[in-house]
């Protein structure tokens, strides 16, 4: 009787599988002929191209969606959105594919991604010093392109980075203490909402969005798919310059730090710098808004409170252009036509507030860390971005990091992907015990799913607070989501 009824579940279970697949298959087809009314490329698993196209930057990570759609023009946004809904599925989108965690492929498989690589015009206003950008275009794209017509646009160094979500995560770089980050220098977007409509965002459309976005919109209010940014001026020339100093002599290494962050912020605004320390070295790389003369002028102050240096200064006049490769240490090829070097990292952030400098013994556990870790397969290092200047002013925007001295970012690579977690667990645990040095903050943009109390961290509890009341608003059903987006409750 026992051997009878095992007999009879056998049909049974065949029949469920079978259910199940053939359910799968339907809505498959489905979703299939929803896609159908998209003018861009649509690209399925199944599709000769597809592997290639989810390999983005950081490699550590990787999703396989259950769709690729290249959007031509909103039209297409909206019908993927509506396609999504209709289907219950979840929609992701990428802009640049530089997301730390993988997030461009929404940090999890069988998403819809939406990719926004062809949505790229630009269009130049120079008598209002405006441009209209398509979110798609990486930053290389953007400054060639305004740099024909004598422009430029405050933002990151990395030519590969896509502008949607640089900007939207805050976009701080060489210019932010000149002009402030690419955030605040937003004057309007386009937003396709979670019911697929096409909504206009300025200070007085949709204001509560226009705050939103501009410093906590990667991807959980809706798909912004075009901005207009505000543009400056190119500078006639500008000045990089690279300053060496001892790594091994720590009285000089605190010196250096000191220097850094005493007197660093106050700096003219036309002096950008970032610190970079290694286990071997210890240097600054910076830019300035003029010439040699005028840079070494400016610097007068800070170099009167550095350590003396072991190399001599190098002082390099260029156009505004050529140091955008020169900073990155790239040609000028990759920046006109900027594309992915993947590779296998992990990020941590901290910020140094002007109240709170970085005590002595905070840097003696990070040169420390770096000399343990870089004995085995994790290349690491430490950057510090100068803050200051313009970008302390606060916007009425969701970027809340207006007192910082220096934004802190440490970097672990290694070359193969059986060395990762090793390399993962120790950058982790020292950024736990680091982060009591420092303040309470971390950058978004720079994001990192291992981070706790990352809410706070990156937007403060009453910024927090003020987007979960926006969200619930422009997407109550918490279509737009992934592991650190922008919750519909507390």
């Amino acid at each position: 009787m026992k051997l009878i009824r095992q007999l009879d579940a056998v049909p049974l279970l065949l029949w469920c599988i079978l259910s199940f697949n053939f359910i799968k298959i339907i809505n498959s087809l489905s979703l299939l002929e929803c896609l159908n009314s998209i003018e861009g490329p649509v690209i399925y698993p199944n599709d000769k191209d597809f592997k290639p196209l989810i390999i983005d930057q950081n490699i550590r990570v990787n999703y396989t969606p259950s769709v690729l759609v290249y959007a031509l023009n909103n039209k297409d946004v909206q019908n993927a959105v509506k396609c999504a809904i209709s289907w219950q599925m979840n929609i992701t989108a990428r802009s640049g594919g530089h997301s730390y965690e993988k997030y461009g492929l929404g940090g999890r498989d069988n998403d819809i991604v939406l990719d926004l690589t062809f949505i790229n015009s630009i269009t130049i206003d120079s008598e209002a010093q405006t441009a209209r950008i398509g979110a798609g275009n990486r930053l290389g794209n953007v400054y060639n392109k305004l740099n024909q017509a004598g422009f430029l646009i405050p933002a990151g160094s990395c030519p590969s980075v896509g502008i949607g979500g640089h900007a939207l995560g805050g976009g701080f770089g060489y210019l932010g203490r000149k002009y402030g980050y690419a955030c605040d220098n937003i004057i309007s977007m386009q937003m396709i909402n979670a019911e697929g409509e096409l909504l206009h965002i300025d200070p007085f459309s949709n204001p509560d969005l226009f705050f939103a976005l501009r410093g906590a919109g990667k991807g959980s209010f809706g798909i912004v798919t075009n901005f207009v940014f505000r543009i400056y001026p190119t500078p006639s020339l500008v000045t990089t310059m690279e300053l060496v100093f001892n790594s091994t002599n720590m009285t000089q290494v605190y010196q250096l730090f000191h220097a850094y962050y005493q007197v660093g912020p106050s700096l003219d605004n036309d002096i950008a710098f970032k610190m970079r320390l290694r286990n071997d070295s210890l240097s600054i790389i910076g830019l300035y808004l003029g010439s040699s003369k005028n840079a070494t002028k400016a610097m007068e102050k800070f170099l009167s409170k550095a350590p003396e240096q072991i190399k001599p200064i190098v002082l390099n006049e260029t156009t505004f252009f050529n140091s955008i490769a020169l900073l990155y240490n790239v040609n000028k090829y990759e920046v006109v036509n900027p594309g992915h070097v993947p590779n296998f990292f992990k990020v941590k952030s901290f910020f140094v507030n002007i109240d709170k400098e970085l005590e002595n013994r905070a840097i003696d556990n990070l040169v420390n860390f770096l000399n343990e870790i870089n004995k085995g397969p994790c290349e690491t290092f430490a950057s510090f971005d100068l803050h200051g200047g313009v970008s302390e002013i606060h916007r009425n925007n969701s970027f809340i990091h207006r007192n910082a001295a220096y934004c802190i970012q440490i970097e672990t690579g290694w070359k193969s992907k059986e060395e990762g977690a090793e390399c993962v667990k120790e950058l982790n645990d020292f950024g736990r015990e680091f982060q009591s040095y420092t303040s309470n903050f971390s950058y978004q943009g720079f994001i990192d799913r291992d981070l706790d109390k990352w809410q706070t961290r990156y937007y403060g509890d009453d910024v927090f607070k003020k987007l979960v009341d926006i969200k619930k608003v422009y997407d109550p059903k918490n279509l737009f989501n992934f592991n650190q987006s922008i919750p519909v409750k507390l």
